[in-house]
């Protein structure tokens, strides 16, 4: 947490009660107790409306406690009290940040910058907000005068690893990736086992643990690298989350597939998922794009049969809202949706996991009967099209060779590049682009004219098995 050196007004005795209360509360910080700290902040504020570390210290406990709005309102009031406190720009930006803000949340970077130029967090922070705002240019140079300042900074290589590959620098980009263990709160946590890391040596005989990491989008993505492991002569254990196990065990290769939590077996070599591109040399011509890497796990075909009637009609899966972290853009609003029910000729089935809203158009809800991604699998390969955003569904519905249409915000996950209509990933896969961010009304009339010229042109090849 940034804060300023003590600024107390004048009266001793005012001064002295306030800071005690200041440092109850950080005390309380220390162990864990935001909540109980950001009273003790508010009761030194009572006492001295200008005590800019107290108020700097209550909206980092706000801004803890996800209530970034008050973050703000208490820094920008300190900022009215004093405009040169670097660490309530700073902080001020941090909570913008998280509330999609990427105008306000530069600015304050940027006036926090002017009276710190060495604050190299603010500006990695910088670079996130230009990314956002389809600033790759400055993104890059911002994170590139962090570097010069400070070599080892892993979270300006991180950044500098997604600009890479957004940028279709796969070569570079995978070195930068790398880095991705040294950062602060990633998503996965660091596996240090016995066993030596692979780093793409001879491993034919050899037994190797591919564990995976971060989301199911991201296993199911780059699970295609583990055949290519079994291929060089070496036993695998794939270690990913249980609900893909269903379909992980269908990889080809003498591959193990162990849910993750379960007690591992006897193993030489070790390496993470996402590393095994590195391991490959992946450049964007060379992806291992041969689809489908994954299929449907045989015994759950037959509870999915229904969906084989009705041949005359496009049978078309919907998925249109993802987790709100890391990417709350990556989410369609329902009732934007709606202009899809005008296009005659088509059967929506829903694809969207834990929704409990209120349907945005005729849809048949197959979700309370899915459990796992091998239901999932099951429901996508009857089907003929599926239109998705940035979702897990997007990934396995790629890589199981499916049609699928993927809705992307206006500043994309890295791994859909910049510019293009298709990906490298996966054949079967368009894309539908924002041209400004937050216009998801465009991309859905994108969609619907598209899925309207599907249904009065050539159908698209029915996977009915």
């Amino acid at each position: 947490m940034l804060t300023e050196s003590a600024t107390l007004p004048g009266n001793t005795d005012i001064m002295k009660i306030a800071s005690e209360s200041h440092a109850v509360g950080m005390a309380l910080l220390q162990v864990g107790k935001t909540r109980e700290a950001a009273m003790q902040f508010r009761q030194a504020l009572d006492i001295a409306p200008d005590f800019s570390d107290a108020s700097i210290s209550l909206g980092y406990c706000l801004h803890q406690l996800g209530k970034y709005d008050e973050a703000i309102a208490v820094y920008e009031t300190a900022l009215d009290n004093t405009p040169t406190l670097m660490a309530a720009w700073n902080n001020r930006g941090n909570s913008l940040l998280k509330l999609c803000r990427y105008e306000q949340a530069a600015e304050s970077y940027c006036r926090a910058l002017q009276l710190a130029p060495g604050l190299l967090d603010a500006r990695v922070a910088l670079a996130t907000c230009c990314q956002a705002l389809g600033l790759i240019n400055e993104a890059m140079s911002a994170c590139e005068d962090v570097l010069n300042a400070d070599s080892e900074h892993a979270e300006a290589h991180w950044n500098k690893a997604l600009l890479l590959l957004l940028n279709g620098d796969y070569r570079q980009g995978w070195r930068e990736y790398e880095w991705r263990w040294q950062k602060r709160d990633f998503t996965s946590p660091l596996r240090n086992f016995v066993q030596p890391l692979w780093h793409g040596d001879a491993i034919a005989g050899r037994t190797i643990l591919i564990h995976a990491e971060q989301g199911f989008g991201d296993t199911l993505q780059f699970c295609r690298y583990v055949p290519q492991v079994a291929g060089l002569g070496a036993q695998v254990i794939f270690e990913c989350h249980p609900p893909l196990t269903p379909v992980m065990e269908w990889l080809e290769g003498d591959v193990t597939v162990i849910p993750a939590g379960q007690a591992l077996p006897p193993f030489d070599l070790h390496v993470p998922l996402l590393s095994l591109p590195l391991i490959f040399d992946t450049a964007v011509e060379t992806i291992p794009n041969g689809v489908p890497y994954l299929s449907t796990p045989p015994g759950r075909l037959s509870s999915w049969c229904t969906l084989a009637a009705g041949e005359s009609r496009l049978r078309v899966g919907l998925c249109w809202a993802g987790k709100s972290y890391p990417d709350p853009g990556r989410s369609c609003p329902a009732d934007q949706l709606v202009p899809l029910a005008d296009v005659a000729g088509v059967d929506f089935h829903s694809l969207q996991v834990g929704w409990n809203g209120p349907l945005p158009l005729p849809m048949t809800d197959h979700m309370p009967h899915v459990h796992d991604f091998g239901d999932t699998a099951a429901l996508i390969s009857r089907l003929d099209l599926v239109i998705t955003i940035d979702t897990a569904v997007a990934h396995l519905a790629g890589a199981m060779g499916k049609p699928t249409w993927v809705m992307l915000p206006f500043a994309p996950d890295w791994r859909w590049m910049r510019g293009r209509n298709d990906s490298p990933w996966y054949p079967s896969m368009r894309l539908f682009r924002q041209h400004s961010r937050g216009s998801w009304r465009d991309v859905v009339q994108q969609v619907g004219s598209s899925l309207q010229n599907e249904v009065s042109g050539s159908p698209l090849c029915r996977d009915v098995k």
